[in-house]
């Protein structure tokens, strides 16, 4: 078996104080095998300079304009080398230092594992989980942080993001995986920390629409149209909410919301 190495993809658009923060968490690991390459879309706010002036050897530099932020990872991954691969978007960053060796040890005690899962939290609330449980036939919405998804090398030999997904690629990738029958390992481990309302927060009529059109291919249950139609009206009844109540009673339906979660 060859030694375990990692391809850290990381993708920027006009990020350049969050691109800044997500490579110094990249640099701070204490397990030194790994390669970063970082694409960029061509950004107009300095960060082509910044990652211009990155010296480092293992440090692939790919700048030119792209359809998105699934298009952009598909780039990234035509230049891996190593045998595992995790995203790192901007303003993601590794746990703690030495994340890469906790996810070593993970591989290590499980030979046979395609997709290590680990846990997120958010960087705001460091003391909080962000969404983890394990996908399965009646998972409709991601379940997990995909900045702690590590993937062997082989699988993007035969899959790609579909970058006909705005927001979902990722979750589409991960139910093919879990159909395909890959091996998925979770993880007790920490591995990242997020900014809090990712895109799929702040557009969930998209982000819903296209998780039920990918769980379609797999489930036409009746109960799949019965979480789908819940979704649609939950955020209609929370966006008129948000025009008539005031802001501290916004922050106490969510929070009951996820409390009941």
């Amino acid at each position: 078996m060859d030694p375990i190495s990692f391809s850290i993809i990381v993708v920027s658009l006009n990020t350049k104080q969050d691109l800044k923060i997500t490579l110094k968490s990249i640099f701070k690991q204490n397990f030194r095998k790994y390669e970063i390459i970082i694409v960029d879309g061509k950004s107009v706010d300095g960060s082509i300079d910044l990652i211009k002036n990155l010296k480092k050897k293992n440090v692939k530099k790919i700048i030119e304009k792209d359809k998105g932020i699934y298009d952009a990872m598909n780039k990234g991954l035509k230049k891996i080398k190593n045998n595992w691969v995790i995203f790192l978007n901007s303003g993601d960053v590794f746990y703690k230092k030495n994340t890469l060796t906790n996810v070593k040890k993970c591989i290590l005690n499980n030979r046979n594992a395609d997709i290590i899962i680990g846990k997120n939290v958010l960087s705001n609330k460091p003391n909080r989980l962000t969404k983890f449980k394990r996908i399965s036939k009646n998972t409709y919405s991601s379940s997990f942080s995909h900045q702690s998804i590590y993937f062997k090398k082989k699988i993007f030999e035969y899959k790609k993001y579909n970058i006909n997904y705005k927001i979902a690629a990722d979750f589409e990738l991960m139910k093919y995986l879990y159909y395909k029958n890959y091996k998925i390992i979770y993880s007790n481990y920490v591995f990242s920390s997020s900014k809090p309302e990712g895109i799929s927060d702040k557009k969930r009529f998209i982000a819903i629409r296209e998780f039920y059109k990918i769980s379609r291919k797999y489930d036409k249950s009746l109960f799949l149209n019965l979480w789908y139609y819940n979704n649609i009206v939950y955020i209609i009844i929370v966006n008129l909410l948000k025009l008539i109540l005031p802001k501290e009673m916004i922050l106490l339906v969510l929070k009951l919301k996820n409390y009941i979660k």
